[in-house]
């Protein structure tokens, strides 16, 4: 079993990247030939966008909330293929009991409060999995903005205690990129659930998968040597 929380910023940025929809597609129905696959779909700029116009005119922070679930699942919708379960399921429940018949789910968010990532974290729960795969637009906790900063270091382990500590100081460090929530981090460590993060490359998701060497970041087990699992 797979739980795959893909970041919303790898398939939604000025322009939806259909090249990348359509090789991920073909990733979930060759690997869902072995084994069951859930992913959950951010929002990215889809969901921006509207919450950016809803601000604008005057919404309330539930009602935005609101407004990027239904963005997720604009964006998640588009993974749906011939295998998989036949909808976006819209809570963890729908979601895992889809999961007993059909070995690719996907979805989005599910309620105000609550991000994509940590959504990830409580199907992972749900279904008994310890580990979770995210995949975002970095590709990993550096020490540095990489975007901005050529010699910034790919940290490749940390500790809940440590990546909780890096979350609660990103204000005193604004150069620091964290691609997670608080929230994530304590629904992991509560279930002692490993968050590997990679980047978009789907032979890295693959590689992760495979239990093979991996260029990422892993928090919550000390059992990785180098990103490959020991």
């Amino acid at each position: 079993m797979v739980v795959i929380s893909l970041g919303g910023s790898i398939i939604s940025q000025e322009e939806i990247d259909e090249e990348y929809i359509f090789e991920f597609r073909r990733f979930l129905e060759r690997m869902g030939k072995k084994e069951k696959l859930y992913v959950v779909v951010g929002g990215g700029k889809t969901a921006r966008r509207y919450i950016h116009a809803a601000q604008r005119i005057g919404m309330d922070q539930y009602t935005l909330d609101v407004i990027g679930i239904l963005a997720t699942r604009l964006n998640a919708s588009l993974l749906l293929g011939r295998y998989s379960y036949p909808k976006v399921a819209e809570s963890i429940d729908e979601a895992y009991m889809a999961g007993k018949n059909y070995n690719i789910v996907i979805m989005g968010g599910t309620e105000p409060g609550h991000t994509t990532d940590a959504v990830s974290l409580l199907l992972a729960e749900r279904a008994g999995e310890k580990r979770v795969i995210n995949m975002t637009s970095v590709g990993g906790i550096f020490d540095k903005d990489p975007k901005t900063n050529e010699d910034a270091k790919l940290i490749l382990r940390l500790s809940y205690g440590e990546a909780e500590k890096l979350f609660l100081n990103r204000k005193m460090n604004a150069g620091l990129n964290l691609p997670f929530d608080l929230l994530s981090l304590k629904i992991a460590e509560r279930s002692g659930i490993e968050i590997v993060i990679i980047g978009k490359d789907l032979l890295s998701l693959e590689k992760v998968i495979k239990g093979e060497e991996f260029r990422g970041t892993v928090i919550g087990s000390p059992n990785f040597e180098n990103g490959k699992k020991g």
